[in-house]
């Protein structure tokens, strides 16, 4: 089968490459120019859209795995949990601090969830935002306010009167708020991470899309 000289121009237009004279398609795209310049219209995506997509897929992961270890804090039970140690020492410093540092990273994931918008993102800052709306009322009660576009605040006259009692309550191993935020921290890591090694598989060394795309053609003209 022959690959017309229309056909090979039309798509040369389509690549925004050079309308070349009559050959086959593949004694075209074998000889060193046209392969070089294929290759660099190929990777003209992968060296600034997709560069850029990637990073903001590391940064979303690295955010929800910190979310998924604040979480996590407080998810521990026993003598070794944060609230224990709270109730041994007779200091709640050490939750006080772990709050502030859940509801910072929170809104850190939500905001690089927002910036990396697509429809599994989307929906992970939805439900992430529902977790935190749900509870409102709890966490309000130990000065961790909700806005209503999802993300946390803290009242600090209220977060340093509620005991550790309350505090335990609210954000303990048994919250709904901690059990979703833990779950969903790690759901938003896991895509981020597909969605990065997605990019890099796509542009793994100099040829590899150039020979993916020219081996459907691997015939003479």
């Amino acid at each position: 089968m022959r690959i017309t000289t229309n056909i090979l121009n039309e798509s040369a237009r389509k690549a925004g490459l050079t309308a070349v004279n009559s050959t086959t398609l593949l004694n075209g795209m074998n000889s060193t120019t046209t392969k070089n310049t294929l290759l660099n219209a190929l990777n003209k995506g992968n060296n600034t859209a997709d560069k850029a997509k990637k990073s903001g897929y590391e940064k979303l992961g690295k955010e929800a795995d910190e979310l998924q270890k604040k979480a996590d804090i407080f998810a521990g039970e026993g003598e070794k949990s944060i609230f224990a140690k709270a109730k041994e020492s007779g200091s709640n410093q050490e939750i006080y601090d772990a709050i502030k540092e859940l509801v910072e990273q929170y809104n850190d994931t939500a905001s690089a969830l927002k910036s990396n918008s697509g429809p599994l993102n989307d929906y992970y800052r939805q439900m992430l935002k529902d977790a935190a709306l749900e509870n409102s009322e709890d966490l309000g009660s130990i000065g961790i306010t909700v806005t209503k576009n999802g993300t946390l605040g803290i009242d600090e006259e209220k977060l340093h009167a509620a005991d550790v009692d309350e505090l335990e309550k609210v954000l303990g191993g048994s919250s709904d708020f901690i059990k979703k935020t833990s779950f969903l921290a790690t759901r938003i890591s896991d895509n981020a991470q597909a969605n990065r090694d997605s990019l890099s598989s796509q542009y793994t060394a100099s040829g590899t899309t150039y020979n993916a795309a020219t081996g459907r053609y691997d015939f003479k003209g």
